[in-house]
């Protein structure tokens, strides 16, 4: 990686700048805004609001995870944590062996300090990669502007947060990193890592099998080979996951009974939205919000597929396979962990009044998901 120390210097003070932003809006919309509030609205017992206002949603998952394990059976069912995939969780435990729980006598806080850490760490790695991957094809100007895109994007609490978009974001990109240095045995641990992070990770297997396809004939047959490990790792990950609980589909029983995810035609999940039911702006359920997120991140995949085929690829089945499951909620979040998103946006904003309507709608939708994330209001 080729970055100057002018630019490390400059990178780290963007991302310096830009999460103390962030912690300061959570900070002051806690203390201005109404909190939902409820038995099932929890908070940490010490930290103060900056620490307090990342413990939110799926965040309890991690943080349960991370220091008891999982539960696999509740009540003769398959438990709602099944739904979470291991590496996240577990580099939480790690951080909290390594550190021996100093924050706090609280597992809860310890937790959610480790989570934190490990989301922030990869937050930063991706930041470095994002701009030399695309130092590498497009300009430094670009360059700046896909990572200012990333600092500064809507997602951007769930990125710096406890839960897993950094550190897929991190594991994809650098995927892409090595394959661009034909290091391709590294590239399919990580896509396997990432695999083992979201279940998106299997729209990196795509990427593989082209890189392998266009190899040399000579090492063609054993890279195709290769290609498909990550996959393969992700279903030993549900299958062994299923057999622990008493039943091999309970991965999907759990998905389909705590978060209505099930496999399902992409036409039924729009055509829900015309079918003469509620559609909310924002929120649970149907709401508009993730209609329109999808609709422009299947524009920015079609975009990124026009510029180079392997980001078009991961796009649109990194879309496609959320779509699968029946329905859009939670899209907004998706679409913060594609990569190309950023880089196809920055390439478009190479003119001032561009780049106004991009960062301007970035930073409008960022402080909407802030301060609704951290009242505990639905977004993503």
């Amino acid at each position: 990686m080729h970055i100057t120390r002018r630019e490390w210097i400059q990178l780290v003070l963007l991302f310096a700048v830009t999460r103390l932003l962030l912690v300061a809006v959570g900070v002051v919309a806690m203390s201005r805004v109404p909190s939902t509030e409820g038995e099932e609205y929890t908070h940490l017992l010490d930290g103060g609001a900056a620490l307090d206002m990342w413990y939110r949603w799926d965040a309890g998952f991690y943080a349960t995870i991370a220091t008891y394990g999982y539960d696999w059976q509740n009540e003769q069912r398959p438990t709602d944590d099944m739904a979470f995939f291991p590496f996240y969780p577990y580099a939480m435990r790690g951080v909290m062996a390594l550190t021996e729980c100093v924050f706090s006598r609280y597992l809860s806080t310890c937790a959610t300090v480790a989570g934190l850490i490990v989301s922030n760490v990869a937050l930063f790695a991706a930041t470095l990669l994002l701009y030399d991957l695309t130092r590498r094809y497009a300009d430094i100007m670009t360059a700046w502007r896909a990572v200012a895109l990333l600092l500064l994007s809507p997602g951007s609490i769930f990125l710096s947060g406890v839960y897993t978009e950094a550190l897929f974001l991190c594991l994809s990109l650098l995927v892409f990193w090595l394959l661009a240095r034909d290091r391709f045995p590294l590239a399919v641990l990580v896509a396997g890592l990432a695999c083992l992070t979201r279940s998106v990770g299997v729209a990196l297997v795509p990427v593989l099998l082209l890189h392998a396809w266009r190899s040399s004939p000579e090492r063609r047959p054993y890279r195709l080979f290769l290609s498909f490990l990550p996959a393969a790792l992700l279903a030993s990950y549900i299958l062994i996951a299923g057999l622990t609980a008493g039943d091999p589909l309970a991965y999907f029983q759990a998905n389909n009974a705590a978060w209505g995810r099930m496999s399902g035609s992409p036409i039924d999940a729009f055509a829900a939205y015309f079918r003469g039911e509620d559609v909310s702006w924002v929120g649970w359920r149907l709401s508009w919000l993730d209609l329109a997120a999808t609709l422009g991140y299947l524009a920015l995949a079609v975009a990124a597929l026009r510029r180079r085929v392997g980001w078009g690829l991961f796009a649109l089945v990194a879309l496609l396979v959320p779509i699968l499951t029946g329905t859009l909620i939670s899209m907004p979040r998706y679409g913060t962990v594609i990569f190309p998103f950023y880089i196809v946006l920055a390439v478009w904003a190479h003119r001032i009044e561009r780049q106004a309507l991009v960062y301007g709608a970035s930073v409008a939708l960022l402080l909407l998901f802030a301060i609704r994330f951290v009242t505990w209001r639905w977004i993503a």
